[in-house]
């Protein structure tokens, strides 16, 4: 019983301490055709990337370190469906298919450029947030774009330690 206790403690512990340590400011365009998204990550993390995949060290991403970038640092976030989740309202889908990835380097902020394909629902959500808390996606209602006659709305959650926000898209 007392050994329970103090895992309980432990794993409580570790939720009350956990905080993100990756922001990261999200632009949404919903297009007629697709949505775009735009991620500018924080100064730090932006730093510590463009250190490990800039290899010719000359402040910008050349083609072949873009493409190395998205294999080796993008792609590996689908487990966790690049910390964008879909839903009809009442079911939660995950993302698995993205297009058109582009990579840059601007006012030192790394910029990931990427698409995915509009779901066929009149009606639907995109959620983001990480569920381990790790990364920090800022939305705000200046980043985000819809155009006619598509009609979209953020809401979302912003504390100190969890953020997790929502885009509600109407056709």
């Amino acid at each position: 019983m007392f050994t329970r206790f103090i895992f309980f403690i432990c794993c409580l512990n570790t939720f009350l301490v956990a905080h993100p340590h990756i922001f990261i400011d999200t632009q949404v365009q919903v297009l007629p055709e697709k949505i775009i998204i735009i991620w500018s990550f924080d100064e730090m993390t932006s730093a510590m990337l463009m250190d490990d995949y800039d290899k010719n060290k000359n402040k910008k991403l050349d083609p072949d370190e873009v493409a190395f970038m998205e294999k080796d640092h993008f792609r590996t976030l689908e487990p966790y469906s690049y910390f964008i989740h879909m839903s009809d309202g009442k079911d939660e889908f995950d993302l698995k298919r993205i297009i058109e990835f582009t990579a840059s380097f601007e006012n030192k902020k790394l910029i990931y450029t990427f698409a995915i394909p509009k779901p066929k629902l009149k009606k639907y959500e995109l959620r983001f947030y990480d569920a381990e808390m790790y990364v920090a996606l800022i939305l705000k209602n200046e980043w985000l774009t819809c155009k006619e006659p598509v009609k979209c709305k953020i809401e979302g959650y912003d504390a100190d330690f969890y953020y997790a926000y929502k885009v509600m898209v109407q056709e």
